[in-house]
């Protein structure tokens, strides 16, 4: 597909209607069979909730490994990379914790 800005999808990156457009989107490439490269150009700063909407809920359509080698991040500052690591970092090892009985 080539690269996605978020700011063509959505105006900001604050809400969870803002992540659940681009959740939308990135499902959209993936089941697509495409790599998803987003782009962040202009934007400065994320929500947790947008993070949650777009990105963390990933988790219940694929598994971690997929996701990691399908979705890549461009023009993005370090905050915002380093909040997306933390977030799916803790995601993870929360689900990868339950035991199943």
């Amino acid at each position: 597909m080539g690269v996605i800005r978020v700011l063509d999808h959505v105006r900001h990156c604050y809400s969870n209607a803002d992540g659940l457009v681009i959740q939308a989107v990135i499902k959209q490439q993936f089941d697509l069979g495409n790599k998803v490269v987003l782009s962040f150009e202009g934007v400065d700063s994320v929500s947790s909730s947008f993070i949650n909407s777009a990105f963390i809920e990933l988790l219940d359509f694929y598994d971690f490994e997929f996701i990691k080698k399908n979705l890549g991040f461009i023009n993005s500052i370090k905050t915002i990379n380093d909040t997306i690591k933390r977030r799916f970092s803790f995601e993870v090892n929360e689900r990868n914790s339950f035991t199943y009985v």
